[in-house]
């Protein structure tokens, strides 16, 4: 069945907006941003949320979030820093997400199109059965004060939005993405009718949860099944579709890094239905769709500009008794962001259309 064309978006050139590998930044933690308000270099905001941390009592926890050179272990090649996110197995009785570690890079001018990578490590014992927000793309209203950005929601200061998670239930590991509307709190959720060529339906506000199989189908270069390899059984995980895939199968046992990007492209006019969103795993695409109305028919007929980049988030994690204060951690290094998508991560000689099926 014809679900609607996609085309790999190509633009005149790729401008290096920002470029991060935290080697350089002084060490920090959620701590010292919350004794003191400083952030890392160049990075415009942070949010944070902890039970166990030294600055709460607990001296031999973690912070939320560190950029320390003493966990160069946990860095790219071993060496210098990165970012390290600590978050903790907790159930406060209702469906919240706890142990926040979100930081954000703010650009005024903004662009209408977007390309972030960025690597990211699981430690040692993770576990998968949980959630995790890794990385977020908006549009914010930046008259607003800065720590209002993490006002959602309808009515809210932020959207369109586009959230990736971390996330695996008892089907495997899942290529769990979230959308929402904009502009700014407005047609904050996306329905099943708004975005056609979807493999999977969407649920609550606007969330797909795909698996690593035949939601992948189609969704490759020139249309083809992607190549994700298979880092435990070699080969590839589109040699078997009717498997379950486990989180080493993408992501590989503890030490491995996996190279994570994204592109997300504004639609044209309010309410067309063309704004674009591309994902790759080590540099494979995997999916993408180029039917987005991000920003529909609003109050103040305006278009808007992605203009704030997260990493980190918050999690969904309760796997272990609140007694037990669990925390583990996951590492992201070498974060890159760029107004299109950088010529290697353009197929060779890419059609202008083709077909999902």
């Amino acid at each position: 069945m014809m679900l609607g064309l996609i085309s790999v978006s190509v633009g005149a050139h790729s401008e290096l907006l920002f470029k991060e590998s935290f080697d350089n930044q002084t060490d920090w933690t959620a701590d010292d941003y919350v004794n003191t308000g400083a952030l890392p270099a160049d990075w415009f905001v942070f949010r944070v949320d902890e039970l166990w941390s030294p600055r709460t009592g607990y001296p031999n926890k973690h912070p939320s979030a560190e950029i320390l050179s003493v966990n160069s272990d946990k860095a790219r090649g071993g060496a210098g820093k990165s970012y390290v996110a600590w978050r903790e197995s907790y159930d406060p009785g209702w469906k919240k997400y706890n142990s926040d570690a979100t930081l954000v890079k703010y650009f005024p001018k903004g662009v209408d199109s977007i390309y972030v990578s960025f690597y990211v490590r699981f430690g040692e014992s993770w576990t998968p059965k949980s959630a995790s927000k890794l990385f977020r793309v908006m549009s914010w209203d930046d008259t607003s004060p800065k720590l209002e950005l993490f006002q959602f929601f309808k009515g809210g200061n932020s959207g369109p939005i586009f959230l990736w998670d971390y996330s695996s239930d008892d089907y495997g590991v899942r290529n769990f993405q979230a959308y929402r509307g904009g502009p700014h709190g407005e047609n904050y959720s996306f329905s099943n009718s708004d975005i056609s060529g979807l493999p999977r339906q969407m649920i609550n506000l606007g969330d797909i949860s795909l698996n690593f199989t035949e939601n992948t189908v189609g969704m490759g270069e020139n249309g083809q099944n992607p190549k994700i390899v298979d880092q435990i059984n070699g080969g590839y995980i589109s040699d078997n579709l009717n498997q379950t895939v486990t989180h080493e199968q993408v992501y590989g046992r503890t030490k491995n890094w996996t190279k994570v990007a994204f592109y997300a492209k504004m639609n044209t006019e309010i309410g067309k239905a063309d704004g674009e969103l591309i994902q790759w795993i080590n540099d494979e695409i995997i999916f993408q769709n180029k039917n987005i109305p991000w920003v529909r028919e609003n109050s103040e007929n305006k278009m808007v500009k992605w203009n704030t980049v997260g990493i980190g988030g918050n999690d969904f994690f309760r796997t272990y008794a609140n007694e037990d204060q669990h925390e583990e951690w996951y590492a992201i290094d070498d974060v890159v962001i760029r107004t299109d998508i950088p010529p290697a991560e353009k197929a060779p000689n890419p059609p202008s259309d083709f077909l999902v099926n």
